[in-house]
């Protein structure tokens, strides 16, 4: 008798161990440190509000300080006014969340416990899919009509693909896709267009080997960007910031980015090895941004 009680549980537990319901799967950890980043920018009014701001701003300088004699190009910086003065005027304006809105990249990658890396970025490039930033394509309109020649300078890289063999720089012909679905202004010219790696001497993401082409022709009278490296090299702009920080409002244009940029790679310089994998890199690159915290005013952050 004792036996068969034994059994009958054993028989009784069965359901009730199917019957369980299953564990939920955990949320992927990697990159999880960019999540309110993303949904900042994805889903705050205020950030809307933010680049309305900026765009809003600019619009109002196109027939103030836009319209000056004068550069906004470091790069056109002591050359006689007079070799410029008659030129055609020109913005120069970044692309990625600057123009472009690529936080539904950035938002698969988190829901895959995903970083960035070059193979997924190129395939979401070529989706042509980007929306723009709010604020952004009116204000090019606005500058264009203006008389105005927009450029826009990317570090979107420039290389062949195996899924395009025959187009020489499919990320090119993607973002002009993108752009002409958005309806922004001087798309005609192939010139207007120039990203990284596109020629020999475009290969840095430093973009001032680009600003200086389009200083040869054209007198630049703004720029528009979310890195301060759309503007001027970080380094440069230690060593000058009394000088150049007035820039900013009148005729260069800062939007916010708190997902990536120069700023994050400054702090976390130096935290991987080559020979690391990459979950070793990603853990290191974490303490890296944990040590740069201030915990206290006047502190300088563990190196």
């Amino acid at each position: 008798m004792k036996k068969l009680i034994v059994a009958l549980l054993g028989m009784l537990s069965i359901p009730l161990a199917v019957a369980r319901p299953a564990a939920t799967p955990a949320l992927p950890v990697t990159a999880r440190e960019q999540l309110n980043a993303t949904l900042w920018l994805q889903r705050a009014t205020e950030y809307e509000l933010a680049t309305l701001q900026v765009y809003r701003l600019a619009t109002e300088r196109l027939t103030t300080v836009i319209a000056a004699p004068g550069s906004a190009a470091t790069e056109q910086w002591g050359v006689a006014a007079t070799q410029f003065a008659t030129l055609p005027t020109a913005i120069v304006v970044d692309l990625d969340e600057t123009v472009l809105d690529n936080t539904y990249y950035q938002a698969r990658q988190l829901l895959q416990g995903r970083e960035y890396d070059e193979a997924s970025w190129q395939a979401w490039m070529q989706e042509a899919a980007a929306t723009a930033i709010p604020g952004a394509v009116e204000f090019l309109r606005l500058a264009a009509a203006a008389g105005h020649r927009i450029f826009y300078v990317t570090n979107r890289l420039c290389q062949r693909l195996e899924s395009s063999p025959d187009d020489p720089c499919p990320a090119r012909t993607a973002t002009l896709r993108n752009l002409r679905v958005l309806g922004l202004p001087n798309l005609d010219d192939p010139e207007s267009l120039m990203l990284r790696g596109e020629r020999p001497q475009w290969s840095s993401s430093d973009k001032s080997v680009r600003r200086s082409a389009i200083a040869e022709r054209y007198r630049i009278v703004a720029l528009v960007g979310d890195d301060l490296r759309d503007f001027v090299d970080r380094s440069v702009f230690e060593s000058r910031r009394g000088e150049l920080t007035h820039l900013f409002g009148t005729r260069w244009f800062l939007l916010p980015n708190p997902i990536y940029g120069s700023w994050e790679r400054e702090l976390t310089s130096g935290a991987c090895a080559p020979s690391m994998s990459a979950a070793d890199c990603g853990a290191q690159t974490l303490k890296r941004k944990y040590q740069q915290l201030k915990p206290q005013p006047g502190v300088r952050p563990t190196p």
